[in-house]
């Protein structure tokens, strides 16, 4: 079972080819903006709201999953827009 904080990152994740395609369609690069910053938005709730580092091994595993997931996606945005990540911070 999903909590209300992965179904909304995960349904953000899902957005991100049609937000990308529609960015480059458009000309507008301020769509991918606003999707990495409610992307970010999404996941930072979701860092607070959940553990992550739990006894059990398959839960642990999907959750350091979609925090993977969100970081490859926000770099690639950033990427999009031509603009380096830093690899931490």
């Amino acid at each position: 079972m999903t909590s209300p904080f992965e179904e909304a990152l995960l349904r953000r994740l899902a957005d991100y080819p049609e937000e990308l395609a529609v960015a480059a369609h458009d000309f507008a690069p301020h769509v991918i903006t606003a999707y990495l910053k409610e992307l970010a938005r999404d996941f930072h709730s979701y860092y607070n709201a959940e553990r992550f580092l739990v006894d059990d091994a398959l839960l642990k595993r999907a959750r350091l999953a979609l925090a993977v997931a969100s970081g490859q996606v926000l770099r690639n945005g950033l990427n999009a827009l031509g603009i380096n990540a830093p690899e931490e911070m």
